[in-house]
């Protein structure tokens, strides 16, 4: 995700260069002992860094920071005043337009620290422009052991200058750094396999989720030869599209979509209203000050709504043929079903969901569809719980097209349960779609492997053909099938609730190569048994 942050200062040229031949560079983030290892793979090792010659080895500070190498060999950044300040080192003459990267670093903090979210980003400055983009989101990091950052990381337009960094979410503690490395990933040609928009033709158009690196290279010739629809992941956020109040971008969104239009796919637009990834000026007046359960800041709420959705109606029109119109407004264990945001704290309940619809339908194009989106709907509370939401929308005419179901499920999850909630929606008489697949291989949702094991992608193979069984009996049901990432490497669930870096929930994995996953949907008799 984008986030903001200053400018860093120009910085000199990195110097260590080493060139190594290797195989995979893997994602994520993991935690190490304090005697770690070096990098187990590497495809061709453009930089790296451990600070044993003494000295800070190209980086440079960033913002009001001191930088010294200590006596055990690393990299000691202090004196921090603010969260983006740290260190940085260049990477503008190693990185090609549509190559992929791994970009790696060890974080420690001092002992007798707190822990702290740390992160790492690259500044991207091109054509008077800036961009922040992260590599690897918050992670949790202690004075106890060394942890990992790892991530992978391209560009789809050249740009002046590219700068990665180290940083952190609130804190302004010191920072231990050791072991860098970037690395360009060797790219294997896509295979040659049967598309699966070809071989679902017949039951639904399939789906995914992209950031606008899988727009460029070898992703993008995967992404267009399986795929007949993509949703803009990121990209058509709050946060993203408006930034600051009047201030509107829509550049990284408009590659995705330019792509889409070029391959023929549709564009599933992702979304309007969000608790999350929206920019704080939403729910602040004039002075600076949180909205109250007033007349007026209502009317505001809803006045920037629809300048929000009409300033998008007019530069995508039809070209996105459906919205998620809002997202994650359900709460099965509150009285009334709805989520306690600030947008509920406003309108003092959910009178606001309905009004939000009639905007949408009112500055929106008539063939647009409208949805609403909410996660673990094949559950049986939350599947009545948006049930009966969606059934008060209808009954007050509000003009809510359809709705999307997102199937975040993991392994173990029986495939029916998202038969019954298509089934029981049915009766609503509302469009319906599966709109951010992915299958988890986590036995829990806090365990961190170090690799995966293979006996569960067999397994979650073998789930794929169940759940897509299920799905094909419902064919007629449903507008579309979406899946939440291209491929492992770039999926959520490495970072999220914790680094899980043996987390393979899609249907290719780090190296773009077909999974048990694809064979259980397009030919199932390619499967291995279950252990």
């Amino acid at each position: 995700m984008p986030h903001s942050s200053p400018h860093a200062p120009a910085s000199p040229t990195a110097t260590r260069r080493t060139v190594l031949a290797g195989a995979a560079a893997a994602s994520g983030a993991a935690v190490l002992p304090l005697a770690f290892a070096s990098p187990a793979h590497a495809d061709d090792l453009l930089l790296s860094t451990d600070f044993s010659s003494g000295t800070t080895e190209g980086w440079y500070v960033r913002g009001a920071v001191s930088l010294s190498v200590n006596a055990e060999g690393n990299l000691l950044v202090e004196g921090r005043t603010a969260t983006w300040n740290g260190a940085a080192i260049d990477l503008t003459s190693h990185i090609e337009v549509g190559a992929r990267y791994q970009l790696r670093v060890l974080m420690r903090l001092p002992s007798g620290t707190e822990a702290a979210d740390l992160r790492t980003t690259v500044q991207r400055d091109a054509a008077g422009s800036t961009a922040y983009e992260s590599v690897t989101w918050n992670t949790a990091v202690t004075p106890d052991a060394w942890t990992e950052f790892t991530g992978t990381y391209s560009i789809t337009q050249a740009a002046d200058q590219l700068q990665f960094y180290v940083e952190s979410a609130s804190s302004l503690t010191p920072v231990l750094v050791d072991n860098f490395t970037l690395t360009r990933i060797e790219e294997p040609e896509i295979q040659d396999l049967p598309p699966l928009k070809d071989v679902l033709e017949c039951d639904f158009p399939i789906g995914c989720a992209v950031e606008p690196r899988e727009v460029v290279g070898k992703p993008a010739e995967l992404l267009a030869k399986h795929f007949a629809q993509v949703t803009t992941g990121n990209q058509m956020k709050p946060e993203a599209i408006q930034p600051t109040e009047g201030v509107f971008d829509f550049a990284n969104a408009d590659q995705i979509v330019a792509f889409a239009e070029a391959n023929g796919m549709r564009v599933w637009g992702h979304t309007l209203l969000w608790h999350n990834q929206t920019p704080a000026w939403w729910f602040l007046d004039a002075a600076g000050n949180p909205l109250q359960s007033t007349r007026a800041h209502r009317a505001l709420l809803l006045a920037r709504f629809e300048a929000h959705a009409k300033a998008i109606a007019d530069h995508y029109g039809d070209r996105v043929w459906a919205w998620d119109v809002v997202n994650e407004v359900v709460d099965p264990e509150q009285s009334d079903g709805l989520r306690r945001s600030r947008w509920y704290e406003v309108f003092g309940g959910g009178a606001y969901i309905g009004e939000v619809f009639k905007i949408a339908r009112r500055v929106l194009p008539r063939k647009v569809k409208l949805f609403l989106n909410d996660y673990n709907t094949e559950f049986p509370d939350k599947r009545e719980a948006v049930y009966n939401l969606v059934q008060d929308l209808k009954r007050k005419r509000v003009p809510i097209d359809g709705v999307g179901h997102q199937a975040h499920v993991d392994y173990k999850r029986d495939p029916q349960l998202l038969g019954e909630t298509i089934d029981a929606f049915k009766r609503l008489r509302v469009l319906q779609t599966v709109t951010e697949l992915d299958v988890s291989v986590s036995d829990y949702m806090e365990e961190s492997l170090p690799a995966t094991p293979p006996e569960r992608l067999v397994a979650q193979g073998w789930y794929y053909k169940e759940l897509f069984d299920v799905l094909r009996e419902r064919s007629r049901d449903l507008e579309s099938v979406t899946v939440w990432g291209l491929y492992d490497a770039v999926s959520w669930l490495r970072t999220w609730p914790v680094p899980r870096p043996h987390e393979a929930p899609l249907f290719f994995d780090d190296r773009l190569q077909a999974k048990a996953a694809y064979w259980g949907v397009v030919d199932p008799s390619q499967l291995e048994p279950l252990p």
